[in-house]
């Protein structure tokens, strides 16, 4: 078993989430049909993509002087939110997708974090 500690905490979510991803993704196929699991992958990779990106915008800001900085996240803050957005429009109006799929793929980070919560609470006998 993995401890999971500051290092590593963004990786173990990552993994996760691309573990519970796999899971919705083929489970929203086999249950419902294609179009939930189509739905489920497509959420689920938009929200794994904004979380990388969150982070690296994170990243950046923290090591610029502060007047850039903020500047810099507002940008960022604004095209990744315009093409989130614009994506989420295509998904939902192409019919290819189930929505209810889509908000479960939405959730894959959030579901994660929630879990590994309740998981190092429970170890830490909390």
């Amino acid at each position: 078993m993995i401890a999971i500690n500051e290092d590593n905490l963004f990786a173990v979510i990552v993994r996760g989430s691309l573990g519970l991803l796999v899971f919705l993704t083929l489970g929203g196929w086999a249950l419902f049909s294609v179009k939930a699991g189509l739905g489920a992958l497509a959420g689920g990779c938009i929200a794994i993509v904004n979380f990388f990106w969150i982070r690296n915008v994170m990243q950046r800001v923290l090591g610029q002087l502060p007047a850039k900085a903020t500047m810099y996240a507002q940008l960022r803050y604004v095209a990744r939110l315009s093409l989130t957005g614009f994506a989420l429009y295509f998904i939902i109006v192409s019919g290819w997708f189930s929505l209810a799929g889509l908000l479960v793929g939405l959730s894959v980070i959030v579901l994660n974090i929630i879990a590994l919560s309740l998981y190092s609470a429970l170890r830490a006998g909390g």
